[in-house]
């Protein structure tokens, strides 16, 4: 994955510098458009393989390139290239950033323990929603977004702690897609992840309404981040 994101960004790189200038624009619009056709079919057999991996008539065990991999990709790839079709070259930069966190996230999710993917979402979707009310506060153009995005990170904590309660209520024990999951967490890891949402929520909405220290809000849920990452690596030792 890290592979596919690093080979991402050399690619967003090139089109930057196609679409830079004027005697290479047409040819950055129609790479753009040919990464675009190629994320479709990507979407499309991504999903042909998915349906004879759950049928059974093909193994994804092992593999790299298997059905939701591949799915996974071309997906990123399908928003990516349609943003950039849509408003050019400005949204490039934050896909510098974008694909990295999703390989990051994509580790996360495979290597750590199911707690801590949730605690990483909740603490990263809090640094990004903290970011937009700064920016909204230097800015002045959108008084009212720094208090949308305090909403959004509300609306995040209030459902995660809604799916939490109806797993623990099923013991951690339940069937998705014909699949038993088990997610039986410890008491330890329950208390975390009730913790996290609403210290998350707290900080979004501290940074919204008090502009003075929305960078110490930021900070603080990064360093929540960090820390509970160096405990959760050093579980796995």
């Amino acid at each position: 994955m890290f592979t596919v994101c690093l080979m991402g960004v050399l690619l967003l790189m090139i089109l930057q510098r196609l679409l830079d200038y004027a005697n290479t624009w047409a040819v950055g619009m129609a790479v753009q458009k040919g990464l675009l056709v190629l994320g479709a079919i990507g979407v499309l057999w991504g999903l042909y393989l998915l349906v004879r991996e759950r049928t059974g008539k093909r193994s994804a065990a092992r593999r790299i390139i298997c059905g939701r991999n591949v799915l996974i990709v071309s997906v990123v790839m399908v928003l990516a290239m349609s943003v950039i079709g849509y408003y050019g070259v400005q949204p490039i930069k934050a896909l510098y950033v974008i694909l990295p966190v999703l390989a990051v996230y994509y580790l996360v999710f495979h290597s750590y323990a199911p707690e801590f993917f949730c605690i990483a979402l909740y603490s990263g979707a809090a640094v990004g929603l903290i970011w937009v009310v700064r920016r909204a506060q230097v800015s002045d153009s959108h008084p009212n977004l720094a208090f949308i995005a305090a909403g959004v990170m509300a609306a995040i904590a209030v459902i995660g702690l809604i799916i939490l309660a109806a797993v623990h209520g099923k013991k951690g024990r339940f069937t998705l897609g014909g699949r038993k999951v088990d997610l039986s967490f410890s008491r330890n890891a329950y208390g975390m992840l009730v913790l996290t949402p609403v210290l998350m929520t707290v900080l979004a909405v501290l940074a919204a309404v008090v502009p003075s220290i929305s960078l110490i809000c930021m900070g603080v849920a990064a360093g929540y981040l960090f820390i509970t990452a160096v405990y959760y690596t050093v579980k796995l030792m």
